[in-house]
């Protein structure tokens, strides 16, 4: 497979700077969004460096490392510098990011994630989400408390609990997958989710799914157009079939003609 993507951030119609990053790497074959918080420049310096910390942990060699365990390594290298730089000011004592990396080998995707970005995944003209938000509400949910609506209007529902510099030891989810040639995956703030339903975010995907430009920019505006009320970042990548790799049919010709041969 060969894995295109395109990335893009709105600083929104509400904050007056961006917290958000975000990463493309097709050649590495991995991506990232993170969202800081903490108030002044802090959540953009938390981003910031979970954004840089991902860098060095996927630069570094590690092909002979299982995926899961390079994204693992990664999310606790981005805690640990974002704990250092905490200890270092007390303005930025309370900063924090989110983040999401996913990262392809072959047909397979490995993710991982802390906080409330998400990843989703677009096949076959269906949207699923992978991730599940590390928030107080979706404990409330999951445990049966409060029902789909009152998880959406829930009063404390950007209260996030686990997240890059909450604590010294750092306990990400990992899920790995197979990949299906046309499968578009979605990494987003949750300035995109808290302002499109699921349902719209998926009509936008099977309108726009010929251009992966067209669909960030089309999920961008519509998020500004309800209202824009945080920053929105947003990492579109699909999954095209690597032409370099033989056919079917070339596979089966060489295996006839070293039969031959021997």
């Amino acid at each position: 497979m060969i894995y295109k993507a395109i990335g893009e951030t709105n600083v929104g119609r509400v904050r007056d700077h961006n917290e958000d990053a975000f990463l493309v790497s097709e050649a590495g074959s991995y991506f990232l969004v993170s969202d800081g918080m903490g108030g002044l420049a802090a959540g953009e310096v938390a981003s910031a460096i979970t954004k840089e910390a991902v860098k060095d942990v996927f630069g570094a060699p590690n092909a002979s490392l299982p995926l899961e365990e390079v994204i693992s390594q990664a999310i606790q290298e981005a805690n640990r510098r974002v704990r250092e730089e905490q200890d270092k000011s007390d303005t930025n004592k309370e900063m924090g990011a989110t983040c999401v990396i996913l990262a392809f080998r072959d047909k397979e995707f490995s993710l991982g994630f802390v906080g409330d970005s998400r990843v989703y995944l677009f096949r076959k003209d269906s949207l699923k989400q992978l991730t599940r938000d590390h928030s107080y509400v979706e404990e409330l949910y999951e445990r049966g408390l409060i029902n789909e609506s009152e998880k959406a209007n829930h009063p404390f529902r950007n209260s996030i609990t686990r997240y890059i510099g909450n604590v010294d030891e750092i306990n990400p989810e990992i899920m790995s997958g197979a990949v299906h040639e046309g499968d578009v995956f979605i990494l987003c703030s949750d300035g995109l989710t808290n302002e499109l339903e699921d349902s719209e975010i998926e009509e936008i995907l099977k309108n726009e799914n010929e251009s992966l430009k067209v669909a960030v920019d089309t999920l961008i505006q519509r998020a500004l157009e309800h209202g824009g009320k945080d920053n929105v970042s947003i990492v579109i990548v699909k999954a095209f079939p690597d032409e370099r790799e033989p056919s079917f049919w070339d596979t089966f010709c060489s295996a006839i003609r070293k039969m031959f041969k021997n």
